[in-house]
């Protein structure tokens, strides 16, 4: 029988994990005028009040999935911080595989689904943009480094994966993700339009044909890799083709 893929032994560094909570705290901050465009936060809370609850509960939450991804990573095979070749495996992979992602979200966007009421629904470009940076961190953060290396570490304790068998259940880890994923964008989405099955399918199909790219960039490449991916196909929708 095939030994599964090798564990990590040494004790990981916490800095990037720390980098990655910081970054998380900026994302919830630029979230701030996508939220107020939602009309989420009531009318007589103050600016004050406002980043206090954008900075305080994201801090805790995140501080919690990062610590948690911090114990989860090292046992198992991923390595969501090697980066072999920064240009090639980062910029230039990510950057395509990102602007390739806009292109098909936008074009399906404007065929099948011209019809949608969230087709006509943009906030501001400087808006879009700032919130393309809690896109690309702070869920890659909850939903890659998180949530994909959770659901691997579980299917590791449930099934016996060698090294032929691995890529198969990395994919099938990647599309229960991308799932997640867009079940996870229909809150905010119902805070624009009725809910209706139109509606719901537009939403899981054009977020979860970018989850499945954004989880393979992240088990392939790293979790840097993703992010620059997300950030690229985010500001291709919300900004450049908005």
């Amino acid at each position: 029988m095939e030994n599964s893929p090798a564990k990590h032994l040494d004790k990981p560094s916490k800095t990037p994990y720390l980098i990655l909570w910081f970054l998380c705290i900026v994302g919830s901050w630029a979230i701030i005028p996508y939220i107020q465009y939602l009309k989420i936060f009531p009318s007589s809370q103050s600016v004050l009040e406002i980043f206090l609850m954008s900075t305080i509960q994201p801090a805790l939450f995140f501080g919690f999935v990062c610590f948690l991804s911090y114990k989860t990573i090292p046992k198992t095979d991923l390595e969501p911080f090697v980066v072999k070749d920064t240009f090639k495996q980062i910029i230039l992979t990510s950057g395509i595989s990102g602007a390739l992602v806009g292109l098909i979200i936008y074009f399906l966007d404007k065929s099948i689904f011209q019809n949608s009421l969230l087709s006509e629904a943009h906030p501001p470009r400087w808006v879009g943009a700032l919130a393309s940076i809690y896109g690309a961190v702070n869920e890659e953060v909850l939903m890659r480094l998180f949530l994909f290396t959770f659901v691997y570490f579980i299917f590791t304790k449930l099934f016996q994966i060698t090294a032929h068998s691995r890529l198969w259940f990395l994919w099938v880890v990647n599309v229960i993700v991308a799932i997640f994923f867009g079940l996870g964008h229909l809150p905010a989405a119902f805070k624009l339009i009725s809910p209706s099955a139109f509606e719901i399918f537009r939403i899981l199909l054009l977020n979860g044909i970018p989850g499945m790219i954004f989880g393979w960039l992240y088990f392939s490449r790293g979790i840097w890799a993703a992010m620059v991916a997300h950030l690229t196909a985010d500001l291709m929708v919300h900004v450049f083709l908005a």
